[in-house]
């Protein structure tokens, strides 16, 4: 049957991929930087600290970063943890966070990058598919 018909029918589960577990901590994170190079310079600090996440944290369970499809000087961060405390007291305290965040501390500090952003626990009515 299709997605809408289950939809229409209030069917929760369509295909074969499970629905997330309510709780996990997601954060994102807008980037606006003022030129091309003060870009690169952070994406690339960035990449290196994804590496290392990658290899190390397991409750860090999404951690990416996005040009925007129409302004180059636009990012966003995307990060999801398996909990709050996955981010706040693991990943925070890692040496590779401790390494980029200054680094994005100073180009904020000299009026190259602008950062905002929101943080949300999710509900568990969605689903992240692997890769």
């Amino acid at each position: 049957r299709s997605a809408a018909l289950h939809l229409a029918r209030g069917v929760r589960t369509v295909g074969t991929r499970p629905r997330n577990a309510a709780g996990a901590f997601v954060l994102h994170v807008e980037l606006e930087f003022k030129t091309e190079a003060a870009a690169k310079e952070l994406v690339t600090a960035w990449a290196r600290c994804a590496d290392w996440c990658r290899a190390n944290e397991a409750g860090l369970m999404h951690y990416e970063i996005a040009r925007s499809q129409t302004d180059p000087l636009k990012y966003g961060i995307f990060e999801r943890y398996a909990s709050l405390d996955a981010y706040a007291s693991t990943h925070k305290s890692t040496e590779a966070y401790r390494t980029f965040r200054p680094k994005m501390q100073a180009l904020q500090d000299s009026g190259e990058l602008e950062v905002s952003g929101s943080s949300y626990f999710e509900l568990g009515h969605g689903f992240v598919s692997g890769s």
